[in-house]
This record gives structure tokens, C-alpha cells and sequence, in this order.
């Protein structure tokens, strides 16, 4: 856990006693009471938006090597390789799902790739599987098609792991308005 997922655990907790509480004092007809505290939820929610969309324009796109494993939790992807499978702008792109759990095994129903090319569009997979089990300390590759235009290279993959909430989390590359990561292929 990073101190940005921290901070969001922390704000989600302070949103729901305070709406709770303005909830309460609202029922006990303490208006001026729940007035103040809505005050301090909008501050509080529009000093968060704030911190969402500036780290989101401010930190830079996190750019991992070839081969470089990244970890959602305990299950991780790697790029391996891209290589053209015929003249038609059709790419296989090999992945590694791995593990590092110690003792259950898992999937990542939700998870998916693009392709990006060098100028920034991306490309949905035209099949493969990313959500088999993997077991502990385990792992397997998959090839997975792309169909790009002629002529247009790959550059590097964008790992979509599920939206929420790190949409909400302040820092986080697939944040709000952020520009999620880049794993970059080897070729």
C-alpha cells in the first residue's frame, strides 16, 4: 500500500462520517449544524478534485523496460516481445501472467491490454486470455493478436486492471485524467 492509497482510505472514511453525521444532526433538526459540516464536505471533496487532476497533470507517465514485471497486488504482467505475423499489420504480443502469491490462486477477470503505437493511439486485442488462474509462485505466457494499421509499429502496451478505484486514487497512473503506464516492447 502507498501513502496515495492511504490518503484514499483515509478520505472515504472521513466522507462517510461526515455525511453521516450531517445525516444525524440533519434528523435531530440541528440545521445550522449540518449546514457547517456540508461546508466542510464540499471543501474537503473540491480540495480533493483539486489534488486528483493537478497530480494527474503534474506527475509524469510511468515508462517500464522490456520485460519488466509490474504487480497488481499479487498478480503481475510482463511484455515480452511483439513480432509481426504477417504483412497485413497483424502483431503478436507475448505476455507473462505470473504470481507472487504464497498460498492462493487467482485471476484477473477484469484485466486487458492495448497496444499503443509511437504516436499515441492504441489498439484493442483481437482475442487471448489474461484471466486464467495462475497458482502461487506460478506463471504462463500468452500470445495476443493486434490488428494495426500498415506500416504502424507497436510501442508498448497499456495494462487496464480494473477502473476503481484507482480512479479516485491521487498519483495513481490510472487515475483521473492521467495517462496510464507504458510497458514497452521489445522487437
Amino acid at each position: 500500500m502507498t501513502l496515495w492509497d492511504g490518503l484514499f482510505l483515509g478520505s472515504v472514511l472521513l466522507v462517510f462520517v461526515l455525511s453521516v453525521r450531517i445525516a444525524y444532526s440533519a434528523l435531530r433538526g440541528r440545521w445550522a449544524l449540518a449546514t457547517r459540516l456540508g461546508r466542510w464536505l464540499g471543501v474537503f471533496i473540491a480540495a480533493y478534485a483539486v489534488a486528483l487532476v493537478s497530480s494527474a497533470v503534474l506527475i509524469p507517465r510511468q515508462i517500464y523496460a522490456p520485460g519488466i514485471r509490474r504487480c497488481f497486488d499479487d498478480w503481475c504482467i510482463a511484455a515480452v516481445g511483439a513480432a509481426t505475423t504477417d504483412d497485413h499489420g497483424v502483431w503478436a504480443v507475448t505476455v507473462e501472467v505470473s504470481s507472487v502469491a504464497k498460498r492462493i490462486r487467482q485471476r484477473a477477470p477484469d484485466a486487458r491490454v492495448e497496444v499503443e503505437d509511437r504516436q499515441g493511439r492504441r489498439y484493442e486485442s483481437a482475442g487471448g486470455r489474461l484471466s486464467d488462474e495462475v497458482g502461487p509462485g506460478e506463471s504462463f505466457r500468452v500470445r495476443l493478436p493486434f490488428e494495426l494499421p500498415n506500416g504502424v509499429k507497436p510501442a508498448g502496451l497499456v495494462v487496464h486492471h480494473g477502473d476503481f478505484p484507482g480512479v479516485l486514487i491521487i498519483g495513481a497512473d490510472r487515475s483521473f485524467l492521467h495517462t496510464p503506464a507504458l510497458m514497452k516492447l521489445a522487437q
